[in-house]
Formats: C-alpha cells, structure tokens, sequence
C-alpha cells in the first residue's frame, strides 16, 4: 500500500494574482499606509504555501512497502516529473492510497497541480469529511472529524511510535526552499511520509 506526504510552498508567480491589500481607514499618513500594506502582502505570501490555488510542490514522499522515496522539486521542470512518477506510483500501490489530512490537502494540491502543470492524473472523489479512494488516517484519528483534529506529530508521540526525531515542521519548508537546503527539505518529508507509515501499521490499515 502506497502511503505519501507533500511539502508545498508559495508559487511565485501566484503573487500577482493576490488582491491587494487595503491600510484601515483611520490609516492617514502615506508612509503608515504603505507600511501596513507592505506588511499584509507579506501575510499573504506566507498563506499562499497552504493553498492548493497558490502554491507549489517542493517535495513528494512516498512509501511504497517499506521503502521510502522524497523527490525534491526545485523548479517546475523537476516538480512536473515527480508529479507524474507520483500518479504512476499511486497506479500501482494498492487500493486505498494513505495519507495524513490528504483528503483537504495533499490530494487537492496534487491535483490542481496537476492541471496547472498538464500533468495527466487519475481522478480521485475528493469530499470534505473522506473519500472512498484514499484513507486519511487524520479522519480516521478523529473518527471522521467528530472528535478535534491532532497532527501527526501528536499520534506519533502519544502511540510512542518508533519514527526519527525530528526538531523541524512544515512552517520551516519556506526557509529551507530560500535558503536552498533541499536536503533538510527532503529529511522533513521523509520523517513524515515514515511517521504516516508507521501510524497506517499502527491501526492496521497495513
């Protein structure tokens, strides 16, 4: 069973689609109004990694019996062919592809990838509280949201999951992209994809 995980990050070219951003009415000098607005367009380029609308793939991880894989994607180019090795992966693996909050995230950004990229895709039902073509083991924690959402950390630590340490998060990927550190980018996601797979076991999805 294939078992997979995404690190995304703002799409640069999605910037100039962004709505620009209004100072508050009581805002009266020029240079506090051009503060407040430089600041919000900031706010808004850090939101844009976790919308599937404005954002790009930066690292693909996989889990395919046992084996972990991270494709890192520094250009479009190299995201476009980790996409489509992705699908072909996800052909292959097994009913039921599994994934952490895939459902709301990692599926739909693939997805709209997929077409903005022209990467030929299956078609996954995608509905907001499941889907019969993938198991998201972040619905399956929550027994199908009634009950708060945990991160995958959180199960990790409270199952006492056997998984790597590892001090970084997903708020981190924009700093490690800038910065050019692909390989922290790839060991971030490799611990993810590994922690899903160990969480799947974990409930006997495996």
């Amino acid at each position: 069973m294939l078992c997979f995980d995404l690190e995304t990050a703002s799409d640069d070219t999605c910037v100039a689609f962004l709505p620009e951003p209004e100072a508050p009415a009581n805002y009266k000098k020029p240079e506090a109004i051009e503060e407040y607005k430089a600041e919000a367009r900031l706010k808004q380029i850090s939101k844009m990694a976790l919308d599937p609308a404005a954002c790009r793939i930066v690292a693909i991880g996989t889990c395919l019996d046992g084996t972990v894989k991270v494709s890192v994607c520094p250009d479009t180019d190299v995201e476009r062919k980790a996409i489509a090795q992705f699908w072909d992966m996800w052909d292959v693996g097994g009913d039921n592809p599994v994934g952490y909050n895939c459902v709301a995230f990692d599926l739909p950004v693939l997805l709209t990838r997929s077409r903005i990229l022209g990467v030929p895709h299956p078609k996954p039902m995608l509905r907001k509280y499941g889907s019969p073509d993938v198991r998201d083991l972040m619905l399956e924690m929550s027994f199908g949201g009634l009950v708060d959402y945990k991160s995958l950390n959180f199960w990790c630590k409270r199952l006492k999951l056997d998984v790597p340490p590892d001090d970084t998060t997903g708020k981190n990927i924009a700093d490690f992209v800038a910065a050019g550190d692909w390989h922290a980018v790839a060991h971030h996601c490799s611990v993810d994809v590994l922690k899903t797979y160990e969480l799947a076991k974990y409930i006997n999805l495996l």
